[in-house]
């Protein structure tokens, strides 16, 4: 597999779950342009998140406990995300 069809994934991956950062959708971004055939393996992983999601019965949240979830994951944002961009890029 190659590097950019590799990268193209990991990027589809963080792209289809919402975790994608704006440096990593202007490089998806232009990975696609590159290889459009690489817009089926988006197609992909963003079937894959919506069917893993809707698999799901929704829970009701407060709305108190729900913005205490936000604050968290503003707070955390770039943490482990990052830390996981930081560690597939090197692969």
């Amino acid at each position: 597999m190659s590097d950019d069809k590799e990268r193209a994934e990991l990027l589809a991956a963080l792209h289809a779950a919402g975790a994608a950062s704006e440096e990593d959708e202007r490089e998806l971004t232009a990975l696609l342009e590159a290889d459009p055939s690489l817009e089926q393996v988006v197609r992909e992983f963003e079937d894959s998140i919506a069917a893993l999601a809707s698999s799901f019965e929704p829970l009701e949240t407060s709305p108190k406990t729900l913005g205490e979830i936000k604050k968290q994951i503003a707070q955390d944002k770039g943490g482990v995300l990052s830390r996981l961009r930081a560690w597939f890029s090197k692969s």
